[in-house]
């Protein structure tokens, strides 16, 4: 198994970016690539290599394999990866390095997607995961009316972020006449989510945290769902129920994913408590959170002190620990790597937020 960090944006492009084309995909056959002239532009590399691909006829450049195609202020990039997993909201953000919130948000979303793609191809070299917990932590989208749960998975030996779903909610706890009633008119409006969506989300989350494993055993709580999607499950999976009152030390058998929620509500902005920078949309959510998987397995400590190996580099998948720019120096092409039906979703931005009236999914318009 290869440990050797991502191989940096090639000067030869080692493959078509053309999806529809044969030698898009590893082929036994030479690629027929030539070169096709040159552009200079305004930042490094001044002048860009162009390519044709004699099969296809498709035309393209080095900068097509790199995070940064079609980008003018490709070294906000890094920046916004920092700061996103650092408390930032993003007109803080936005003030911080300088640009504007658009620009923040369409970043979070390129980097989003970056970052899926990247865990999902680290994947590809982990051994079945055998002993892990589950947890959810609920938040919510546009107002509290709009609540949802992020479904998390955590390898329990290493503290590895296996993969995350997500489900919506209907708002309960204490409410006022007032919110009863906005809460019907909304309900009346847009329709109540599924009560079975914590179930559902629950299952996704477990085929692909347990994909070919036989058998497994999987901590958590004491939530009603966990339970049903797990017997729905086809692998034989032992289930210890954790009483959530008891005291979160690292003694406690739910440490790990207790760790995460806490960096969950730690570094990301729209997760803390009491706050307004919450996410407008769930889609969005789902992006910043694929961020920080990347950061909490590759870059970030196993611990704060005297520790100079991270989660990844336990499993063997890494000899090192990343940087952003270790994370950013090669574009990942969705085409080439498998992704689970949820993450599909969330890479094409198909998560639909009901209260909001437009929802503008993912196209790639321009890019190969």
């Amino acid at each position: 198994m290869s440990t050797k960090p991502p191989i940096p944006c090639p000067t030869t492009p080692p493959f078509c970016p053309n999806p529809r084309c044969r030698f898009h995909h590893q082929q036994p056959d030479p690629w027929p690539v030539q070169k096709f002239g040159s552009f200079r532009r305004q930042h490094p590399p001044h002048t860009v290599q162009r390519f044709r691909c004699k099969a296809c006829r498709r035309t393209f450049s080095t900068q097509t394999f790199s995070p940064s195609y079609w980008l003018r202020r490709s070294h906000l990039l890094p920046k916004v990866f920092k700061h996103t997993v650092a408390g930032s909201a993003n007109r803080q953000l936005a003030r911080a390095i300088g640009c504007s919130p658009n620009t923040v948000d369409r970043l979070i979303g390129r980097l989003g997607r970056h970052c899926l793609l990247f865990h999902r191809q680290l994947m590809t070299r982990a051994s079945p995961f055998r002993d892990i917990a589950v947890d959810g932590l609920v938040s919510f989208e546009r107002s509290q009316y709009f609540p949802f749960e992020h479904l998390v998975a955590v390898d329990r030996g290493s503290g590895f972020f296996i993969s995350f779903t997500d489900a919506p909610l209907r708002r309960s706890g204490t409410m006022t006449e007032y919110q009863k009633r906005r809460r019907q008119q909304l309900e009346k409006r847009h329709g109540r989510p599924d009560p079975r969506a914590v179930e559902k989300a629950t299952r996704a989350l477990l085929e692909v945290a347990l994909r070919d494993a036989t058998r497994a055993q999987v901590w958590s709580d004491r939530h009603q769902a966990y339970p049903r999607a797990i017997r729905r499950m086809h692998q034989i999976v032992d289930h210890q129920r954790i009483d959530s009152r008891i005291k979160r030390d690292r003694h406690n058998a739910l440490f790990e994913i207790n760790l995460l929620d806490l960096l969950l509500r730690h570094c990301l902005k729209n997760h803390t408590r009491e706050t307004i920078a919450f996410s407008k949309r769930r889609q969005e959510s789902a992006y910043r959170l694929a961020i920080l998987l990347v950061w909490k397995n590759c870059i970030k400590r196993r611990w704060e002190k005297r520790c100079r190996r991270t989660a990844a580099m336990e499993l063997g998948l890494l000899d090192r620990p990343l940087s952003e720019e270790d994370v950013l120096e090669r574009r990942l092409f969705v085409s080439r790597i498998e992704l689970c039906a949820v993450w599909r979703d969330y890479y094409w931005r198909r998560v639909v937020t009901v209260a909001q009236t437009v929802n503008r999914r993912h196209e790639l318009k321009y890019a190969a």
